[in-house]
């Protein structure tokens, strides 16, 4: 018996490395759209593109 119990923490550990993983995409996306954002406003210098003086 005691075989299920290592096949059926093998089985929880996979799905929690699988939901860890998803959810470490999902951020590394938010993440990413959140730089494109801020490039486009002009960057995380304090100024942006549309204040700047030329």
């Amino acid at each position: 018996m005691w075989f299920l119990q290592v096949i059926a923490v093998a089985i929880v550990l996979g799905v929690v490395f699988a939901g860890g993983m998803i959810q470490g995409e999902s951020q590394e996306r938010e993440h990413q759209r959140n730089k494109h954002r801020l490039e486009r406003m002009g960057g995380t210098d304090g100024s942006t593109k549309y204040m700047r003086v030329k």
